[in-house]
């Protein structure tokens, strides 16, 4: 490169340098791309939009509250992803320093004479040109660092909002096992003054009325005791949204579905996840940008080649020249640091490895949960709860004749009892395995159901 060339790219750069401004708000638009693709929902918080942010909240909790509206509330709530979101400025802001020249200095020096003569005034402008040739690899090792920003937010809001459906569905299922105990309970009641009638008949003993009593009393305390694993699961899903409204005045449009949900593959699950995790794709971005240090390390061999202008005054005479200061590489040729930039780049490629089975295992995992929870769930609706319920019947219709012993009622009662709260297990574990399963592979669950078909 000649070296009018590289004055003249100097000046450019000098130029660009000066009007060089920090505007992260594509990046942002970005990042709600991002949260849109893996989430379904295209609701997110924007810096500087603190009003519009409040003002949807409130329209979202207005008329009761479903799973998908939780979701947009903690996007726009969550304060990890607004924390992330600055972080994506300050990358965005790193990326604009990274194409700057550093400051040229100026020199000066006046001497005077001792022994008569005239004063001498020396001075120089001087500026790092080495950063010429580096600065093309520096920028998009910078941009590099913007998308790594970006994608680690998408990863986060795809965790919230998997913990939001989480936590949602939670208190579906608390709330309908509070109303599976209020019917034990009912239940347990009926059997109560069925018993006292025989007792009255002199078909039953006390000993019967009281251990009918006493089953009435402990589905009691199972009411009580869900009424408050309701209000905890509540307050626990307001937690995560962020609010500091009091839980009670939350109210949960949804219920909590017994419905089947569907037939994934598991191939196809692991495809769309190795092609959309995008915590594996920031892993991924910080291989290449790591990739990239080892050519800008090597470039700094030589660190400061400096070139500028001199120029001195002496009894009114002017000499002007070039200038040029070198940092010689005789002792420090940069041999460390390229060397610590090639470990750490096969350090990252180590941890793509890891990323890449961890997020298959995950799959895998999630997958195998989401049949179980299924499979159980469809068991305890189509056969198991059915045959408790007649077993129950049967049993109170032969004790109301006189047919049956007080045990065999009771035996059957408490089995049904039972069954209705493991139902109710059964239909949180399927709730809870589908946000899992799109936190696993990165998608939404109608995508993952769109794919099958």
């Amino acid at each position: 490169m000649s070296c009018r060339r590289r004055w003249a790219l100097g000046g450019i750069a000098l130029a660009l340098g000066g009007c060089a401004s920090v505007n992260p708000e594509p990046d942002y638009g970005r990042a709600r791309d991002e949260v849109a693709r893996a989430t379904g929902f295209a609701t997110l918080y924007q810096p500087n939009e603190e009003e519009r942010c409040r003002e949807q909240v409130a329209e979202l909790l207005e008329g009761g509250l479903t799973s998908h509206e939780a979701v947009q509330v903690a996007l726009l709530n969550h304060p990890r992803l607004r924390e992330l979101m600055f972080e994506i400025g300050s990358s965005r802001a790193d990326a604009v320093q990274a194409g700057l020249l550093s400051n040229p200095s100026l020199g000066l020096l006046v001497r005077f004479p001792v022994d008569g003569g005239s004063v001498v005034t020396e001075g120089g402008v001087m500026q790092n040109l080495s950063e010429l040739w580096q600065m093309p690899i520096r920028k998009q090792i910078a941009e590099g660092q913007v998308e790594h920003a970006i994608l680690a937010l998408g990863q986060n809001a795809v965790l919230v909002a998997a913990q939001t459906k989480s936590a949602y569905s939670s208190a579906l299922a608390t709330a309908s096992a509070l109303t599976v105990a209020e019917e034990n309970l009912g239940t347990a009641q009926r059997f109560l003054d069925l018993t006292g009638e025989r007792v009255a008949a002199g078909a039953a003993t006390q000993v019967d009325l009281n251990a009918a009593r006493s089953t009435m009393l402990e589905q009691l305390a199972h009411v009580r005791a869900a009424r408050f694993r309701a209000g905890e699961a509540k307050r626990n899903l307001v937690l995560v949204l962020g609010l500091a409204t009091p839980p009670e005045r939350i109210e949960l449009s949804d219920r909590l579905s017994d419905s089947d949900h569907g037939t994934l593959e598991l191939e196809r699950l692991l495809t769309v996840a190795s092609e959309n995790r995008l915590d594996l794709r920031a892993v991924k971005q910080e291989v290449l940008a790591l990739e990239q240090s080892v050519p800008l390390e090597r470039r700094r061999v030589w660190r400061f080649v400096g070139g500028g202008l001199d120029f001195e005054v002496e009894g009114g005479e002017v000499s002007l020249g070039p200038a040029l200061e070198l940092e010689l590489p005789i002792f420090d040729q940069n041999q460390a640091q390229v060397a610590k930039a090639e470990l750490r780049y096969l350090k990252a490629l180590e941890r793509l490895d890891g990323v890449t089975t961890a997020v298959s295992q995950q799959v895998r995992g999630a997958y195998e949960r989401f049949l179980l929870a299924q499979d159980m769930a469809d068991l305890y609706r189509a056969e198991l709860l059915p045959l408790r319920e007649e077993s129950l019947n049967l049993a109170m219709e032969s004790f109301a004749a006189g047919k049956t012993g007080f045990l065999s009622v009771l035996e059957a009662q408490e089995r049904l009892l039972q069954t209705r709260q493991e139902f109710v297990d059964q239909l949180e574990a399927v709730a809870l395995s589908i946000p899992a399963l799109e936190a696993a592979c990165g998608r939404p669950f109608d995508f993952l159901l769109e794919a099958e078909e």
